[in-house]
């Protein structure tokens, strides 16, 4: 009987070449062969960064059959050596939801000495949806990175209450990023300050191309997720602000016009 696909690229994966095992993990993946997760689990101790990087993404997809065993895996990699490891672990577990992992996140937001765990740290948390990392979170909207106050505000709208209101208006006086304003701002919106999405909306109108990018990757994340109980009655503003910005940057005209349909479908129903 000749050997399926799937056990073709398991036996990959114990190849002495990093490149071709790199190769069996991501075409396993593709295939979504859940059935691989042991073999992928057991290259996370692998010496190669690209080896251990490439099976803890796999991972956060492939493990969701089975989270509570991969998510024990993946927490051992938050103590790595290689920040983009413990980044992307950091990922995965989100994926995942593992939930058990909150502690060791919540310290890596405090102390990892480089900023982009400390930025998956935050958004991690976001994901996980526990509000007891609120007060680590709200910690973060001091870091000296741009990237992990951004991604705290996100998760802060994520998880808080509107009780958090007046403390996120505060750190938008103080922020001088226009980036994590918008994160802020979005914040709020979810939170129910209805107005904030006025202040949004003027960001919106007077950006650049990078700023609006950046601006409508927030107006997606607002749609898609932990919808504001004002979006309908906001859709036509938004909507009026997009319909421009298309007009000003040809580039971004899908984004927007995918935008606007969803937010057609939000005011309708």
């Amino acid at each position: 009987m000749s050997e399926s696909k799937i056990d073709i690229l398991l036996k990959q994966c114990s190849s002495s070449e990093s490149s071709q095992v790199v190769e069996g993990v991501q075409e396993l993946l593709d295939l979504k062969a859940y059935s691989a997760v042991p073999t992928i689990v057991a290259l996370l101790s692998s010496a190669d960064t690209v080896v251990r990087f490439t099976a803890a993404a796999a991972l956060g997809y492939l493990g969701q059959l089975n989270p509570e065993l991969v998510g024990k895996e993946l927490v051992k990699l938050l103590v790595d050596s290689e920040a983009i490891i413990r980044a992307e672990a950091l990922d995965s577990l989100g994926i995942l939801s593992y939930t058990a992992a909150i502690e060791p996140i919540m310290f890596l937001l405090e102390n990892d000495p480089d900023p982009l765990v400390r930025a998956s740290a935050a958004e991690t948390l976001g994901d996980l949806g526990q509000e007891e990392a609120i007060t680590a979170i709200f910690a973060a909207l001091v870091d000296p990175d741009e990237s992990v106050r951004a991604y705290a505000a996100n998760s802060i709208g994520l998880l808080g209450t509107p009780t958090l209101l007046p403390k996120l208006a505060a750190h938008i006086k103080s922020e001088s990023s226009l980036r994590v304003k918008a994160e802020l701002l979005g914040a709020r919106y979810r939170l129910g300050a209805k107005e904030d999405i006025h202040l949004f909306l003027d960001l919106l109108d007077n950006a650049d191309e990078d700023m609006a990018t950046t601006l409508l990757n927030i107006l997606a994340d607002l749609i898609d997720r932990k919808q504001p109980l004002y979006l309908s009655e906001s859709s036509f503003s938004i909507s009026e602000v997009l319909t421009k910005l298309s007009d000003i940057f040809p580039m971004l005209n899908p984004q927007v016009q995918g935008l606007i349909f969803q937010l057609k479908t939000i005011a309708q129903s």
